[in-house]
């Protein structure tokens, strides 16, 4: 149920720290990835070659429609889609540029996902096949523990979506789910001062502890998950 042989995924927000251990797993169960990100993830791609996956690459703004769409035609074939480009800017909604930042952070955590998944639910459905994460947060679960509410209202839209996209897609034999990460050990959360005495399980993350949840969605083994939100917080949020 694990298996991805002969199977492509395609990955957003590769080149960050829970992309790029969702690209290692899958790679390592025999996935076909299609990795893009504004930084490019050339790095990435070289590593997993080395290990003898198939890996294409792509950098382009995840806010830009057009470039989206055309990387998800290009695909010869796609199965799953992992939906993790994501910005999380530790400010305040005082600060005098917030209203310019509030734009930015709704249109790559939001948009962004709408961008890429528009061309691969309608890839999917007509194929009749696919499984689809979307990357929300905590957050948008109930406010966060130091997001700014930009973050905050752009992951819960992404946890809005995900039911939404779920009952269009679902009749189609496309599953779309998400994940929502508490606060994790990747370059995001640099210089957040998040007080681990406030996580139940007292510690941050490993991207590989969201990643595997991420990869457990792209699976088989959730073929019965439809609109789901999977917490993987430390405890943070008890649903």
């Amino acid at each position: 149920m694990l298996s991805f042989s002969e199977q492509t995924v395609l990955l957003t927000g590769a080149a960050g720290g829970i992309g790029m251990q969702t690209a290692r797993i899958l790679a390592s169960l025999g996935a076909r990835l299609a990795l893009c990100d504004q930084t490019g993830c050339e790095p990435l791609a070289q590593e997993l070659r080395l290990s003898g996956a198939v890996v294409s690459t792509a950098s382009f703004d995840i806010r830009d429609r057009l470039a989206a769409e055309a990387f998800v035609n290009e695909q010869p074939s796609l199965d799953a889609i992992v939906a993790s480009a994501g910005y999380c800017p530790w400010d305040d909604w005082n600060d005098d540029d917030w209203d310019t930042v509030f734009d930015q952070v709704v249109d790559i955590n939001l948009l962004g996902v709408i961008n890429i998944m528009r061309p691969a639910l309608k890839r999917m459905t007509a194929q009749g096949y696919g499984r689809a994460v979307l990357v929300a947060s905590v957050a948008g679960r109930m406010g966060g523990l130091k997001a700014s509410p930009h973050y905050v209202a752009a992951k819960g839209g992404v946890i809005a979506m995900t039911k939404w996209m779920a009952a269009k897609a679902s009749p189609y034999g496309v599953n779309v789910n998400s994940v929502a990460p508490g606060a994790t050990d990747t370059s995001m959360v640099a210089g957040s001062s998040i007080d681990v005495s406030t996580i139940p399980i007292r510690r941050l993350a490993g991207p590989e502890e969201i990643a595997k949840p991420i990869v457990f969605l792209c699976s088989d083994a959730a073929s019965y998950m439809c609109g789901a939100t999977l917490d993987v917080n430390g405890g943070v949020y008890m649903a």
